[in-house]
């Protein structure tokens, strides 16, 4: 905390206050020691080190400058990697409470607001994440952590889909605070919100900046990835070219023995992920389509990753979620009652999973304790083919008519996708698969196509069996990278492809 503190008046409290500060001086430096090793171990990633460190200034040092610096720190820590936002948030509001006027109270109000923005689903935390971005772009205007709370307004408003307000937001993050870390985020996500305000090819030219002022950056190679769907799926049709995927001569699959009854393929920031039903395991590929290792799966149904990369794989009993069994139990009149037929399930965000068991007939929802949370998105009975989760934490399903719904996490319906309409025409769809930057594929396998929409679940394009690389079948399940490449399995070759 480097706030002033108010000296009192009179000869006494003067000559208290100056011992005092003799008194402060080893002890405040003793916690700018404990404050830089803290950070030296967080860098680190040893966190119980640095939580020591931390702990130490605020219980036995709470009246130095460093103690608001070493509050914030917890709370950081809860946020960021236990993403425990009811510890995370008690931290921050004691650092308000405690260290009103100390420089780190604009960065409690921030981080209240990212546990608003990141606790929540919808558009519940939405109004009071805002307000608190408010409070230190209003109260603390030269504080640095304004530039973060502009970018944070953003993305509130890109949750909220008022585009053109969250472009406002982050264009004052690239223009008023350039060299902030921040601004390499800013400007990537004004390329994403111009693509979803329904301007694809502006957006390029926003994406294209990424790269030309923040080249070394993370968010440029991301901007990179993004580009290349939108030049596939949007400047290739306005430059009078079709739009048409290559197979991957680099890419060489060497299996000993052929795939048996594949039920799923999915990537992750690791490789390629093959499950298969017959042998009873996963087949994990590097990127170059080598057989790095296999697991085994009892009796495995379904295979999917969720946004953090972790493994799901769906058996007849329950769940192994990043190699540990999770047995789903739901309430009946005469006690719980294990689910025996689980036959996809999924993650979001916040760790609730939703699962789909043939038993039921009906998607059932379980927090990330996995306790039970009701049915999903209401107790009609419905047979379900694929579960996927979009980045915006809704709910894609594929039922046996064949159809795709999405439902946002309340339960809304927010589109549906029929097997026929004016545009295309699906003779049977059999999986769905969305990149990360929001489009949704749904693989065709008696006609071996791919029908696209965009984030709003607008129709793009439907990429027929030639614009495919002309190789495909019978293929029955897909997934998708960041540049929009695709890796199919072939039921008639037994053989996983690479399209870019």
């Amino acid at each position: 905390m480097r706030g002033t503190r108010i000296a009192g008046i009179g000869l006494l409290v003067l000559v208290s206050g100056v011992g005092r500060s003799r008194a402060q001086a080893p002890s405040s430096e003793l916690a700018r020691q404990h404050l830089e090793s803290g950070l030296q171990f967080y860098e680190q990633e040893r966190y119980n080190q640095a939580l020591n460190d931390f702990q130490i200034i605020v219980s036995s040092m709470g009246d130095t400058e460093y103690a608001d610096d070493a509050l914030l720190r917890i709370g950081q820590y809860y946020l960021e990697v236990e993403e425990d936002f009811a510890e995370a948030a008690k931290h921050f509001q004691s650092l308000l409470e405690r260290y009103p006027t100390g420089d780190k109270a604009p960065g409690a109000y921030y981080y209240l607001g990212a546990v608003s923005l990141r606790s929540h689903l919808e558009m519940a935390g939405v109004d009071d994440a805002m307000a608190n971005f408010q409070r230190v772009i209003r109260l603390y205007p030269q504080s640095p952590f304004v530039p973060a709370a502009l970018a944070a307004t953003g993305a509130a408003l890109e949750r909220s889909r008022r585009w053109e307000e969250a472009i406002g937001a982050y264009y004052q993050v690239v223009s008023e605070h350039p060299n902030s870390a921040w601004a390499p985020g800013a400007q990537f996500a004004i390329g994403r919100s111009v693509a979803r305000n329904g301007d694809p090819m502006q957006a390029m030219l926003e994406l294209q900046r990424v790269r030309n002022l923040y080249p070394e950056s993370e968010e440029a190679k991301q901007a990179l990835d993004f580009l290349t769907v939108l030049y596939r799926f949007y400047a290739l049709p306005e430059l009078g070219r079709p739009v048409a995927f290559q197979v991957d001569s680099r890419f060489q699959t060497s299996m000993a023995d052929r795939y048996d009854k594949v039920q799923a393929i999915r990537i992750s920031p690791s490789g390629i992920h093959v499950l298969e039903e017959g042998r009873k395991r996963i087949v994990n590929l590097d990127w170059s389509g080598k057989l790095a290792s296999t697991q085994s799966a009892a009796q495995p149904r379904s295979l999917s990753v969720d946004s953090r990369g972790t493994p799901i794989v769906a058996n007849e009993k329950g769940l192994i979620v990043d190699g540990k069994p999770v047995v789903l139990r739901i309430p009946k009149e005469q006690g719980p009652k294990e689910l025996e037929k689980v036959r996809a399930a999924v993650r979001d965000r916040l760790g609730n999973l939703y699962v789909y068991d043939d038993d039921q007939k009906a998607i059932l929802r379980f927090d990330s304790a996995g306790t039970f949370a009701g049915a999903f998105p209401d107790a009609n009975r419905r047979e379900v083919l694929r579960l996927a989760v979009d980045p915006a934490d809704n709910l894609v399903v594929l039922d046996n008519e064949r159809s795709v719904t999405v439902f946002s996490p309340g339960g809304t319906r927010v589109a549906s996708i029929e097997r026929r309409a004016p545009r295309w025409e699906l003779k049977k769809p059999v999986d769905v698969a969305i990149d990360p930057s929001g489009y949704l594929y749904v693989l065709d396998e008696d006609e071996a196509q791919l029908a696209v929409f965009d984030p709003s679940y607008q129709f793009v394009l439907l990429l027929t069996r030639q614009s495919l690389g002309g190789t495909l079948t019978k293929p029955i399940t897909l997934d998708v990278d960041r540049a929009g490449d695709l890796y199919v399995y072939d039921d008639q070759t037994k053989s996983v492809v690479r399209l870019h």
